[in-house]
């Protein structure tokens, strides 16, 4: 009785080790209870009630302060460095140009559980720096590859196409 009951406890202690560590899903928001609207491949905006009048610098200027995001969550997190606040850090990059990485906006860490986001006004500006003058006009689907990381150790890297239509 007494070695079963440790057997017990002891295939209890190993499997609840086991979830699954690093699940990333990119979402449209956050809140305390996580992940709002998960989204899998690719994250659609509407065009509704932003500025297309004018020139792409407005039309990005219309959505960032519409408040459309791309977040996301990473849940039992990982790295081999104790993870922390302080040694959380991310970025995002478009494939086309890997090199130049642009930092996430926003990441916190709740229990074990790093969420982040950027806005999609300000992630079009550094997409499309060289068309913020012109005259708009629609905007292809493009990918974006958000990277987590704990110091320099890379927890999570995921791409998502985003659309706006």
């Amino acid at each position: 009785m007494k070695y079963g009951l440790i057997s017990i406890c002891c295939f209890v202690l190993v499997f609840a080790g086991c979830a699954a560590k690093n699940q990333f899903t990119f979402c449209r928001d956050f809140n305390p209870d996580g992940c709002i609207e998960p989204q899998k491949d690719t994250i659609t905006f509407s065009l509704e009630k932003t500025q297309r009048q004018k020139t792409i610098r407005d039309f990005y200027n219309s959505i960032y302060f519409r408040g459309d995001r791309v977040a996301f969550a990473l849940l039992n997190s990982y790295s081999k460095y104790p993870v922390t606040f302080e040694c959380l850090g991310g970025y995002y990059v478009f494939p086309e140009s890997p090199r130049e990485k642009h930092e996430l906006e926003y990441i916190e860490l709740r229990d074990n559980h790093v969420y982040g986001l950027v806005m999609v006004g300000a992630m079009i500006e550094k997409k499309f720096p060289e068309r913020k003058h012109e005259r708009y006009t629609a905007l292809p689907p493009f990918a974006v590859t958000y990277k987590v990381l704990c110091g320099k150790d890379l927890m999570a890297s995921a791409t998502i196409t985003v659309k706006l239509q």
